[in-house]
C-alpha cells in the first residue's frame, strides 16, 4: 500500500467512525456541510490521524481543509510511511 492509499484509508477510517451510522463518506464530501462536522471535530480527528499514521499535520492549514479530499491531500503532503512511526498518548 502507497503512502498515498494508506493517508486516504486512514482519513476515511476516522471520519467513518465520526459520522452518523449508515452515512457513506467520499472525497467530495464537505466537512462541516455534508458530514456536519464543527471546526473543533475536525481539529480533533485530525489529532486521531496524526496518532495513527505518525504524521504532523500544521494546525493553520487545517483552516484551509474543507473537503474530504483537500484533507486526504494535507495528509499525504505530510505523512511519510518510510519515517512516520504511530504515536501513543497525548503529543500536541
Amino acid at each position: 500500500m502507497s503512502g498515498r492509499d494508506r493517508a486516504e484509508a486512514e482519513v476515511l477510517r476516522v471520519l467513518r467512525a465520526a459520522s452518523p451510522a449508515g452515512r457513506a463518506v467520499g472525497p467530495d464530501d464537505r466537512l462541516l456541510e455534508d458530514l456536519g462536522l464543527a471546526p473543533a471535530d475536525v481539529t480533533r480527528l485530525a489529532w486521531d490521524i496524526e496518532q495513527a499514521l505518525g504524521a504532523d499535520l500544521p494546525r493553520d492549514d487545517l483552516a484551509s481543509v474543507f473537503t474530504v479530499r483537500s484533507l486526504i491531500d494535507l495528509v499525504d503532503q505530510h505523512y511519510d510511511p518510510l519515517t512516520a512511526e504511530p504515536k501513543q498518548g497525548w503529543h500536541m
